[in-house]
């Protein structure tokens, strides 16, 4: 039977999951690991993302797994434990609920590895279509659970028999396309900004987030685009962020640029005819650029705070002449972690602490988008010619509404 063992240096095999004495390890002897059980999905992770949309359920399996054949038959019980995601949600950052009871299926009767076996067969776990009112709770679920053995014979490792199973549920709803009309005539007043008002005052933010889904349809151009600006009313550059494709061709690395010169290029590019998550945090110090809940760009702050008073997508859009469209913005006062980042991208709960507009764009019609957290602070499309925003007079350069605001009624299928 094959032996888990320490080398010369006394290295713990499996990344360090399985515990031994190291004393006595020298040049001549290698001293056998006892054994123990872990959930082998929790090897490299401590939990997987589930995505499914509508009404569509979603699977999984769990692996019960021992670091070394078993000497004699084991038994072993997956169990769902609230404590597992208490601890995960503090250490991530995160603030996930618990699956309700009969929104899914984990089998109770136990699994078993046979003497001379180090596995047991994969567990099949099933997360059940969400009723109605999970569905419009905006809150991200998942399941909590722990291995445990179920005939005393054999101890589990702490970290690794705890996992978790998060819940990506994603509505299928419409989405907005904006540049059409120029792209389909040439007229250059019918170019889209989407303008977020916040109110008459500047807003003073020791940290924040302001993040969103956005999808292009190519990179095509040779023009700067810019994705997003954040103005103050001061005008400077001290109170100022922006995100813009820049510098390479096809233009399609984003660039960060906030308070201070020079920008800072992403480290990767992004990609066409597909929804990615794009997010910028300020922690006080630093300012980071997210791609789909990887960090691309990162840039010293030299103010622990910034004033904004204008938010705004397309905010240059004389220059921008691609389609696009943009979904799930949101801005917060917080610093929201790669994992919040990561595992919220397709929705949020709209009563979370310290998100301050939530605009789904989901209304499938007109030119307004609505505030999903009830603060009223309406998202609105307009023609603009505003070039700088920079400029005294960028906020109020715009040539009207729009009127030709095109939707697509399934923004999965976004080329039908």
């Amino acid at each position: 039977m094959k032996k888990i063992v320490m080398n010369l240096a006394c290295r713990g095999l499996m990344a360090g999951l399985l515990m031994a004495a190291a004393a006595g390890c020298n040049d001549a002897e290698f001293q056998p690991i006892d054994n123990a059980a872990y959930i082998a999905e929790a090897y490299d992770a401590t939990s997987t993302l589930l995505s499914f949309s509508n009404d569509e359920g979603a699977q999984t399996t769990l692996t019960a797994r021992l670091g070394d054949r078993a000497a004699s038959d084991c038994s072993f019980r997956f169990e769902v434990d609230p404590e597992v995601l208490t601890r995960y949600n503090s250490l991530n950052g995160t603030s996930y609920a618990q699956l309700p009871d009969g929104a899914y299926k984990l089998p109770t009767d136990p699994v078993s590895i046979a003497a001379g076996e180090a596995s047991a067969a994969p567990l099949q776990v099933e997360i059940l279509p969400y009723s109605d009112e999970m569905k419009e709770s905006g809150v991200t679920y998942a399941l909590p659970v722990r291995l445990c053995s179920a005939d005393g014979s054999m101890r589990t490792l702490t970290d690794n028999s705890q996992f978790l199973v998060i819940c990506n549920w994603q509505r299928i709803v419409p989405a907005p396309v904006f540049n059409t009309e120029f792209v389909e005539t040439g007229d250059r007043s019918k170019k889209n900004r989407i303008m977020f008002d916040m109110g008459d005052e500047d807003i003073n933010f020791t940290a924040y987030t302001f993040e969103f889904l956005m999808y292009m349809e190519d990179f095509s151009t040779t023009n700067n685009q810019m994705l997003v600006g954040l103005e103050g009313t001061s005008r400077t550059l001290a109170n100022r962020m922006w995100v813009r494709f820049e510098n390479n061709s096809p233009k399609k690395w984003m660039q960060i640029n906030s308070m201070v010169k020079p920008a800072v290029d992403a480290t990767t590019p992004n990609q066409a005819k597909t929804w990615q998550h794009v997010a910028v945090v300020f922690d006080g110090s630093k300012m980071h650029l997210y791609l789909d809940g990887v960090e691309v760009a990162t840039k010293d702050a030299p103010n622990a705070s910034i004033k904004f008073r204008y938010f705004s997508l397309l905010p240059q859009p004389s220059y921008f002449t691609q389609t696009i469209s943009f979904r799930e913005v949101r801005l917060w006062n917080v610093a929201r972690t790669a994992a919040q980042l990561t595992n919220n991208a397709s929705s949020v709960d709209p009563k979370s602490e310290g998100l301050l507009g939530y605009w789904k764009m989901d209304e499938g019609s007109g030119y307004t988008f609505n505030d999903a957290t009830g603060n009223g602070h309406l998202g609105t499309c307009q023609y603009s010619t505003a070039q700088d925003i920079g400029a005294a007079a960028w906020p109020e350069t715009f040539t009207g509404p729009a009127t030709g605001l095109k939707w697509v009624e399934n923004s999965e299928k976004m080329d039908e």
